[in-house]
């Protein structure tokens, strides 16, 4: 099961970080919210556009460690998890959606707004109702933030007739039950999860642009562009994540959380040869962070 530690980061370790019951964590997390927010106001990031602003965030994490499973390690009911010592693949893009978001809706946002925030992104229609109700696969926790008006899926727009419809059923998790403790344990939650990706498969809106076309299109993808590697494991969207960058080179770059590298970092390759290491990844979803409106 080794593809499933290194190419599975979305679906087994997806979504964020939860305010930790432990004191001490949390004072972590809220030393490390206040020292990024500080230096974030310090280079004006907030006055960037929103695809620089989520780059700019990303940079001052560099080199933060890839932490698999961050949103699974407590018990009991779903609550929001919020670390911003480690992150997987999904926990690092949307982190830094919320702070870059964030530091432009408020003057001196608190670590209660990011937990506001992330609360909004990360569950379905930004209301916590049980384990079912986190947007578990990348496509659905795409499609219901463009929804909610935070990103806008471009994918056929940038791929134009390289965009390919794949119309696989996604639904990796139910035929993979064994490796989700909740869905072990809870059948409510099990028959929950089974018509969400009922729900996911009427859409019919799973388009990518496969990975050997990405060179013809690249000029299109901006940076900042949130997007999901696909893959053509049986039932699985997408098989990681990340942020799209372009670099003095003139190429786009891959920012993501790496579970090979085991940190936070930017592809030294362009994205098109960064795509070729894996026979599992088959192309890309690209989405496209919307600007927010300021609450001050």
């Amino acid at each position: 099961m080794k593809w499933l530690r290194i190419f599975v980061c979305s679906i087994l370790a997806l979504a964020g970080t939860a305010r930790q019951s432990s004191a001490q964590l949390a004072s972590a997390d809220d030393s490390i919210f206040a020292a990024r927010i500080a230096q974030a106001h310090a280079e004006h990031l907030e006055s960037l556009p929103i695809g620089e602003r989520i780059v700019a965030m990303g940079k001052l994490f560099l080199g933060t460690p890839y932490v698999a499973g961050t949103l699974d390690t407590s018990a009991g009911p779903e609550h929001l998890i919020t670390d911003l010592r480690g992150f997987d693949c999904v926990t690092f893009y949307e982190n830094m959606l919320a702070l870059a978001r964030i530091i432009r809706e408020y003057s001196h946002p608190t670590p209660q707004d990011f937990d506001r925030e992330l609360t909004f992104l990360r569950y379905r229609n930004g209301k916590i109702v049980g384990y079912h109700s986190r947007l578990h696969y990348s496509i659905d926790y795409f499609y219901n933030n463009q929804q909610k008006g935070v990103l806008k899926i471009v994918t056929r727009g940038v791929g134009g007739p390289y965009a390919k419809y794949d119309g696989r059923a996604i639904n990796f998790m139910t035929t993979h039950r064994s490796a989700y403790k909740q869905l072990v344990s809870d059948p409510a939650e099990y028959a929950a999860m089974l018509e969400i990706e009922n729900d996911i498969n009427a859409r019919k809106a799973f388009y990518y642009i496969p990975k050997a076309d990405i060179p013809k299109i690249e000029g299109k993808i901006e940076t900042g562009d949130i997007l999901g590697i696909t893959t053509n494991i049986p039932g699985l969207d997408c098989s990681h994540t990340g942020i799209a960058i372009r670099l003095a080179d003139g190429r786009i770059h891959f920012m993501h959380a790496s579970s090979l590298m085991g940190k936070v970092i930017i592809s030294p390759e362009p994205l098109a040869e960064y795509l070729t290491h894996s026979t599992h990844q088959t192309g890309i979803i690209v989405t496209r962070p919307l600007e927010v409106a300021r609450k001050f």
